[in-house]
């Protein structure tokens, strides 16, 4: 596991943050489940199947941060991911999660019922279970931070099958799909639907590529944005995923020794030293193609025996420009 997915998971792990991701995310900021239904739960999942020739073979998969939900609107099981790349794999990575983890609930139901000793009819000691037993849903969502999800979100994306044959068409009825649950900030419309610092995270990853919008957004958010405590400050610093950024930061606290700089302040710094160095190449680029463009000129000047001319380019701007349109140097 990254440096990355660490400081995001210990900034989810907070049952009020998990909780906001998913009622932003699944509930489009509808406040449908709170804090205080969570139960956080071991980040792995896995159950013992029967191998070849009888073997028992244990199979297990470990995830981020996995939750339950018991509310009075529904009872789920929430895991979630966070992504800084593309995984081309994901849609089976999940599968097989979710898989593992509906295995689990029916052997821990057949174990009750075999402690109870209860089932009486042969489709339960088939089954193992009653027709009556339920068992938990499963929400996976991924949560990527980097620019573009460029995989597939569906199991059959990633299938060896032209999708436009007509055969194909009639054997993909009968192949069950799977759809991951990809929670891109990037693409979020909406980050007003979070309630806690993800709003503010969220904003300020989605406006990343846009200066003047993020510029905006950091001045009208200042207060917001400098209540993160070290926790979630170190999962904004990880999923914006920017070295000026933490570089402002280090520089600041190497002034003001342990003090922390606010996080407004610092992108604020990083937006006018990234202005700073534009204007600065910019300026110096001028200068290079400046001194080309009266280089170019002096050389056809010369070649032409106009020296008095060449003299006077340098004193005569208006004269000089009338010579770079004349020899079409500027094109």
């Amino acid at each position: 596991m990254g440096i990355q997915n660490l400081e995001v998971n210990e900034l989810l792990k907070r049952r009020e943050i998990f909780a906001d991701l998913v009622n932003g995310s699944l509930h489009h900021g509808r406040q449908v489940l709170k804090a205080e239904d969570l139960t956080p739960l071991p980040p792995q999942s896995g159950t013992v199947v029967d191998g070849h020739r009888g073997r028992r073979i244990a199979v297990e998969r470990t995830g981020d941060i996995r939750m339950k939900a018991d509310s009075a609107t529904y009872s789920v099981i929430f895991a979630s991911e966070v992504q800084a790349n593309t995984h081309y794999a994901m849609p089976v990575r999940n599968m097989l999660y979710d898989a593992l983890e509906y295995t689990r609930q029916v052997k821990n139901l057949e174990k009750q019922h075999r402690e109870r000793k209860d089932l009486k009819q042969s489709d339960e000691f088939l089954s193992g279970i009653k027709k009556e037993d339920r068992i938990r849903p499963v929400i996976n969502t991924i949560l990527f931070t980097g620019n573009t999800w460029n995989g597939s979100e569906t199991l059959h994306g990633l299938l060896a099958v032209d999708p436009d044959d007509a055969d194909t068409k009639d054997l993909l009825k009968y192949i069950p799909d799977y759809r991951i649950n990809l929670i891109s900030i990037r693409a979020i419309e909406e980050p007003k639907n979070y309630k806690t610092c993800l709003q503010q995270i969220f904003s300020m990853i989605k406006y990343k590529e846009d200066k003047e919008k993020l510029g905006r957004y950091v001045q009208e958010n200042r207060e917001a944005i400098d209540r993160m405590d070290s926790v979630e400050l170190s999962a904004a610093l990880e999923m914006f995923n920017d070295r000026r950024l933490e570089k402002q930061i280090e520089q600041q606290r190497m002034k003001e020794g342990e003090k922390m700089l606010g996080l407004s302040q610092a992108i604020t710094d990083m937006l006018n030293d990234s202005e700073k160095a534009g204007l600065e190449r910019g300026e110096k680029l001028g200068l290079e193609r400046g001194e080309k463009l009266s280089l170019e000129l002096c050389r056809r000047l010369m070649e032409a025996g106009r020296m008095d001319d060449m003299k006077r380019v340098f004193t005569d701007q208006e004269f000089r420009e009338s010579l770079y349109e004349k020899y079409g140097i500027r094109k």
